[in-house]
C-alpha cells in the first residue's frame, strides 16, 4: 500500500534528523500521527556511538505538549531523559527537566532540535 504525502510537521522533524546527520547512524520513525494541527511523534534514533535516543513528543489541540527524550547507552544505561511530566514542581523551570546517573537536574523546555544539539555536544571530542 503507497504511503500517503508528509504532514508539514512530519517533514520538519525528519527534517532536523536529517541535519544530525554527522552523529546518527539510522533513525526509525515507530509512529507519526496527525489530528489536525495536533500530532504523535514517537521514533529511536540510533547514534555513532551505538547510544540510542527514545523520542516521544505530543502537541495537542490545546497548544500543550509532553515530550520525552530518553537517551540511553549501548548497554541500555540511562544518560538522560528530558520530560516535562509534572512530578517535580520545586525545581525551577517546572516541568521541564532531565533525569541523569546523578539525579534529578533542571532543564529549559526542550525539542528534537535541543535534544540532537545536545547530545551532539556530548559525543564531540
Amino acid at each position: 500500500m503507497e504511503r500517503k504525502s508528509r504532514t508539514v510537521a512530519e517533514t520538519k522533524m525528519i527534517h532536523i534528523l536529517k541535519s544530525y546527520s554527522g552523529i546518527i547512524k539510522s533513525y526509525e520513525i515507530k509512529r507519526y500521527r496527525q489530528y489536525g494541527s495536533a500530532y504523535e511523534f514517537i521514533a529511536i534514533v540510533h547514534f555513532i556511538d551505538d547510544s540510542t535516543l527514545h523520542v516521544r513528543d505530543y502537541l495537542f489541540l490545546d497548544g500543550s505538549r509532553k515530550y520525552a527524550y530518553h537517551w540511553q547507552d549501548k548497554t541500555n544505561h540511562l544518560l538522560c531523559r528530558w520530560d516535562n511530566a509534572e512530578h517535580y514542581p520545586h525545581l525551577p523551570n517546572f516541568p521541564h527537566h532531565c533525569h541523569t546517573p546523578d539525579g534529578i537536574q533542571p532543564s529549559p523546555p526542550m525539542s528534537l532540535h535541543k535534544a540532537l544539539a545536545r547530545i551532539k555536544e556530548m559525543l564531540s571530542p
